[in-house]
């Protein structure tokens, strides 16, 4: 509705929205055979994915908004139906945005995550430096003076030369996102490591393993990164990860302009992301204070949450250990990653 509705004049031209305009043009001009396989299957199939996704959704959160809300699941239904045709908005983000809530007059002050996509891809080139490979992003920090968590070992398919390091191990695919794929390796005893699942295995049988995985996928071994004590009892178990979003801004310097703490809860004791569960609180950009956590909306019966849901340990106002800190290391990181807005 968005694409179409730019092409025919119905957001006020270019200079009231070029947001907007700039991802018609990129929409409706495909650049490859994948693309316009994606353009005609779309334009064939919005109907029955509106109404699919519009049917999950509803089912998935409908009924814990209906109590919270007094909304029924008809009405929560029109809604969604109504706002995708007025501004755009799918199923998912009705319920994260909490578009349930007065959402026909909020529903135009978002930026959706179409729009986002589309002009982050504009604005990153398709060559330079490597922050979607792994193994070279370790290489690239270690080069320029950044601080990261370094790479013990990149497997991909052979047995190396040398055993697994006798510590605590991370291991994920050296290219990956959403935390798929990932694992930890606690040491238990010398060259003894608790696997998946609990089982204990030795450092060789470990390593045995995480090479045959390699053959379908290649992996890189990190060393496991302990929580912060202040930070330990609001996480299941997972390490709490910060992400740290910078700006170039009008001079061309980097700027950081917002935050988010990651927590894991549940069984999760693996990642935080929130594609596996996890939650996240923004994080006070001056005070580095956090606020109420949720799971992006995902599944509304969580809600927002001021303590954590397992330890029952406060979230909201908990300070940020080294957030200023932190703040300096992304915008000298931002600096030698100089291909990249944002």
């Amino acid at each position: 509705p968005v694409a179409l509705g730019v092409l025919l004049g119905l957001y006020g031209g270019d200079t009231a929205d070029p947001l907007r305009s700039v991802f018609a043009h990129r929409y409706w001009h495909p650049d490859d055979l994948g693309e316009w396989s994606e353009l005609v299957g779309g334009l064939m199939l919005w109907p029955l994915a509106l109404l699919v996704a519009c049917a999950w959704f509803t089912w998935r959160s409908g009924a814990a908004i209906r109590l919270r809300h007094r909304k029924r699941l008809a009405a929560q239904i029109g809604e969604q139906i109504k706002l995708y045709f007025s501004a755009g908005v799918l199923a998912p983000w009705y319920y994260i945005f909490s578009l349930h809530d007065d959402g026909e007059r909020r529903a135009g002050s978002f930026i959706e995550r179409f729009e986002t996509k589309t002009c982050f891809r504009l604005l990153k080139p398709l060559k330079g430096t490597p922050l979607n490979d792994k193994t070279r992003f370790a290489l690239f920090c270690a080069e320029h003076g950044i601080r990261c968590v370094p790479t013990l070992m990149h497997l991909e398919g052979a047995e190396p030369a040398r055993r697994l390091p006798d510590q605590d191990l991370f291991v994920k695919p050296a290219a990956g996102r959403g935390g798929r794929g990932a694992e930890r390796g606690d040491r238990i005893a010398p060259f003894r490591f608790s696997g998946p699942e609990g089982k204990e295995l030795s450092g060789d049988d470990l390593l045995g393993r995480l090479v045959e995985r390699s053959r379908r996928r290649s992996l890189i071994i990190q060393p496991r990164l302990n929580p912060h004590p202040d930070l330990l009892p609001i996480t299941s178990g997972a390490l709490p990860t910060m992400r740290v979003l910078t700006c170039l801004n009008a001079d061309g310097q980097p700027e950081v302009v917002a935050a988010v703490l990651r927590m894991s809860c549940g069984a999760n004791r693996t990642v935080d992301n929130a594609h596996a569960g996890g939650i996240g609180a923004l994080v006070d950009f001056i005070s580095g204070a956090l606020s109420k956590a949720s799971n992006l909306g995902s599944d509304a019966r969580l809600g927002w949450l001021s303590k954590h849901p397992d330890t029952l340990t406060p979230i909201e106002g908990k300070i940020v250990p080294y957030w200023h800190e932190a703040k300096a290391l992304a915008v000298t990181a931002h600096r030698h990653f100089n291909d990249r807005v944002v």
